[in-house]
């Protein structure tokens, strides 16, 4: 008796373990197709710009073009997300959003917020240069997030397993709220020129 006791408690484990083993499995899937999603995004060069062609920290600009974090929302299919992002505050830090079908996406994604972060952080543009023509800071520019976006993909592909154990670790329940939170504060990216140093300081802001 105290044996069949014992194998029916072993089994109700076993069975309480297995829904944990296959949600980190599909986790672990939907965090290799976003590396996946991440890397085409690179690869295309193709981000968010002003109207002068620098690089610009919004989720989708002018022409259509979204940032990496946008195109990974709007490639899992989830446009009304990014849509409603656009209309309401484009410059949205996602790590300012802490609740709500957003949050839930994000929480869902199979990457960490602290990833999440990098991965917009990569439109991050913040150096000086030499006053130069405009088409070579806009390629300066723009190499500067390919190298971000390269960074940011050989980290998540390094903590992939770290990742998911973070997440694991804290199973995730939808959340009430709006898509963007309210008092969010806009972010103005902005080119500098100081003539009498002659330098050009370029801030794009994420």
């Amino acid at each position: 008796m105290k044996l069949f006791a014992l194998a029916l408690v072993v089994s109700a484990c076993a069975a309480r373990q297995a829904p944990k083993a296959a949600e980190v499995a599909d986790l672990a899937g939907r965090r290799a197709q976003m590396i996946q999603w991440l890397h085409e995004y690179k690869e295309a060069g193709v981000y968010p710009t002003d109207d002068a062609g620098m690089p610009l920290s919004v989720f989708r600009d002018a022409r259509g073009v979204r940032c990496p974090m946008a195109e990974l929302i709007h490639k899992s299919g989830r446009d009304d997300l990014v849509d409603a992002v656009v209309a309401q505050a484009n410059d949205l830090r996602l790590a300012d959003v802490h609740a709500g079908p957003l949050y839930d996406w994000m929480m869902e994604s199979g990457l960490t917020l602290p990833e999440i972060a990098m991965v917009q952080g990569a439109m991050n543009v913040d150096f000086y240069v030499p006053e130069q023509p405009r088409e070579i800071l806009q390629a300066s520019a723009r190499a500067e997030v390919r190298g971000h976006l390269a960074t940011a993909e050989v980290a998540l592909r390094d903590n992939t397993a770290a990742g998911l154990e973070r997440i694991a670790a804290a199973p995730h329940r939808p959340t009430a709220g709006p898509i963007v939170p309210g008092g969010i504060k806009p972010q103005v990216p902005r080119i500098v020129v100081l003539p009498a140093a002659r330098t050009v300081v370029m801030q794009v802001r994420n």
